[in-house]
């Protein structure tokens, strides 16, 4: 159960409110996130970094089963191909992947085709093509060309596991990624990493995703297609820290090892243009095998003026834990004197040293 209260031991009616919709909605984990997250909001508490992405309604990514595929895709069992020639002779084939990983072409036979690259199937197809007819040939003089491409993606079946909303198998486009995946399951839980996203394959580790470049640069880097029988993990998130105060965008975000301060304030998107951008406070809870016997748990890390250069937070070495607090500029104005009485406009003028009356 979930027991909030203020100053005076009271629950307010809207922090009950929440509560009581979450201990009705305990069994679908990804509306008690949501309501979770609404929580975080009446009591002024920082969010985690990532956590809404996945959490709103989307299409979930589901790539379409027609239309053009980039570059890497691999054709598979299930995947079906339209072959047009045009020219001397005049033919279009529609051509399925079997199971065994070949697809047959009238008058020119049977071809393996399983793991192959677009590219690299019309790389055998003029060699298979050409010993049957005489015109098709790579140049501006051939008499007979032709055109391959997919006409429907096959469908495979991977597994989402780990820290995520809803783990499980699914069912998705051959097209589709490792975000695919996520999105369907909902994507990480408050417990779940997102900067090391794993691809497993059997035993073997293929490829890890660091959903931060996806969050804070829409980059995708991983170029790993999904087969079937794929695992996407999500293990327990790493070290958090969060930043408040006067950035850009203040959240908790998770470090990886070696990140430092200067990572965590571009995270945040930088210093807000009122932000003192010569003082930080790291709040820190000391390591155990840092506090001793008897000794204190719970320092204060002053960043003063002497380690910024032009305004770049410096490359402080973060701890597990960590609270950044960015400082807003006084609000005392100075340099200005003001006008009053019979004036056409009244109001404070920029003092400059010699200004006269």
């Amino acid at each position: 159960s979930l027991r909030l209260a203020d100053s005076t031991g009271a629950m307010t009616d809207s922090l009950r409110a929440v509560v009581d919709s979450l201990r009705l909605l305990r069994a679908d984990s990804a509306r008690a996130d949501s309501l979770a997250d609404s929580v975080a909001v009446l009591r002024g508490s920082l969010k985690l970094f990532g956590l809404e992405t996945f959490r709103r309604a989307t299409t979930r990514f589901q790539p379409s089963q027609a239309g053009p595929v980039d570059e890497n895709y691999r054709l598979g069992p299930g995947d079906v191909l339209v072959l047009i020639l045009t020219g001397d002779v005049e033919r279009s084939h529609t051509l399925t992947v079997t199971r065994e990983g070949f697809i047959v072409i009238p008058q020119v036979g049977q071809m393996y085709v399983a793991n192959l690259t677009l590219g690299q199937l019309e790389d055998q197809l003029y060699n298979r093509l050409s010993r049957v007819y005489s015109g098709v040939r790579r140049g501006p003089d051939a008499r007979t060309r032709f055109q391959v491409s997919l006409a429907r993606l096959r469908m495979i079946q991977i597994y989402v596991a780990g820290d995520v909303v809803r783990p499980g198998a699914y069912q998705m486009s051959s097209a589709g990624t490792v975000l695919t995946a996520l999105y369907a399951a909902g994507g990480p839980t408050t417990n779940g990493s997102f900067r090391q996203v794993e691809i497993r394959r059997g035993r073997a580790l293929v490829d890890s995703l660091d959903l931060y470049d996806y969050l804070l640069r829409g980059a995708n880097p991983t170029d790993i297609r999904l087969q079937t029988g794929d695992v996407v993990f999500v293990p327990v998130h790493g070290a958090y820290a969060s930043v408040a105060g006067k950035v850009i965008r203040p959240a908790i975000y998770e470090l990886r090892p070696n990140e430092t301060l200067r990572d965590a304030i571009a995270f945040a998107g930088g210093f807000d243009p009122s932000a003192v951008q010569t003082r930080v406070t790291i709040h820190r809870i000391l390591p155990a095998e840092s506090r001793g016997p008897g000794g204190r748990a719970r320092v204060v890390v002053a960043v003063g003026a002497e380690q910024f250069a032009g305004g770049v937070a410096p490359a402080v070495p973060m701890v597990p834990g960590d609270s950044v607090t960015v400082y807003a500029v006084a609000n005392r104005q100075r340099g200005f004197v003001t006008v009053r009485g019979n004036v056409w406009v009244e109001g404070e003028v920029g003092f400059t040293p010699g200004m006269k009356l």
